[in-house]
């Protein structure tokens, strides 16, 4: 895989990196504008583009006035440091300490449920209720401390040969997808032959299964089942027909992915970490890698999915 990275930067070889990228179990970045609540004088930002969740959402669920505090503090902080990859050592602690708090708050008995084995619950819910808060859903990332995730961040080289975009988790049990996002970096001329267009991206899908148990509600055990690279290329509309598959083809790497997705997938799955749930609510997560590791994400809503 690593003889990938002798492509040609002018090519841009999103397919390099994404095929020599550290998988990482902590994949967990734009953030809604309200995640279920109100950031009073909150400075606007590209980050927190996305709209909040559906009110009439199922999961939605009533918080503590200090819990609502916290996910605000929480969201500052991840605006402020660009999803932790700019934090100190003084806003890891600060992420931590608000991350700690906010976990006593945790409105979920169960948060890996979904990924029982067997589909068994010890929560009851009454009819007239709602449903608990579930994993199930996709999920982006606002804040991490993992540096294989931190380590990512391409804004401080000018000669990328792909720059990092959103990143996040689809979860569909059994199924558990980290995404990676990696569009067309900005130094590559437009007229350049073969570097695609202005909004073209690959994606980069790490495929897992989860699998959590009763014993400990709040854990997910994870295996490593294949990798998946889509393409998303908006240069050309899409016509299906002979001409517009030629044209994307000549796009790019994001265009040729667009015909021809690759999906990876070996008879044989390896042991590929675990993470715990902290906080579930509505329309946020909070986990913690095996190695101790924190990353922070929100619920996509139908308006701001991206993957």
């Amino acid at each position: 895989l690593s003889a990938a990275l002798t492509m040609r930067p002018t090519n841009f070889c999103a397919i390099a990196l994404l095929l020599n990228t550290k998988l990482c179990s902590s994949f967990d970045v734009s953030v809604q504008r309200s995640i279920g609540v109100r950031r009073v004088g909150a400075p606007s930002s590209s980050l927190f583009s996305s709209s909040s969740a559906n009110s009439d959402s199922p999961q939605e669920v009533a918080l503590d006035p200090k819990a609502i505090e916290l996910k605000n503090d929480l969201i500052s902080l991840a605006e402020a440091t660009r999803r932790g990859f700019s934090a100190s050592r003084a806003d890891r602690e600060k992420a931590w300490q608000i991350v700690d708090g906010l976990s006593t708050f945790n409105p979920t008995k169960e948060p890996a449920s979904a990924y029982y084995k067997e589909n068994t619950s010890s929560s009851s819910t009454n009819i007239n209720s709602s449903p608990p808060p579930s994993l199930g859903g996709k999920w982006t990332l606002i804040y991490t401390d993992a540096p294989d995730i931190t380590s990512l961040d391409t804004t401080g080289n000018p000669f990328a040969t792909a720059q990092l975009g959103r990143i996040g988790q689809e979860c569909n049990p059994p199924s558990i997808k980290n995404v990676i996002e990696w569009k067309r970096p900005d130094w590559l001329p437009l007229s350049l032959p073969f570097s695609g267009g202005e909004g073209s991206r690959v994606l980069q899908k790490v495929c897992c299964e989860g699998s959590a148990t009763l014993d400990e509600p709040a854990v997910v055990e994870l295996k490593l089942v294949g990798l998946e690279l889509e393409g998303d290329d908006t240069t050309n509309n899409s016509n299906n027909n002979g001409d517009d598959r030629n044209n994307k083809l000549l796009d790019g790497p994001a265009g040729f992915l667009e015909i021809f997705p690759v999906k990876l997938q070996g008879p044989l799955v390896a042991p590929f970490g675990k993470f715990e749930i902290l906080y579930l609510d509505g329309t946020m997560r909070i986990t913690r890698t095996y190695q101790g590791f924190t990353a922070v994400n929100v619920r996509e809503d139908k308006e701001s999915k991206w993957f």
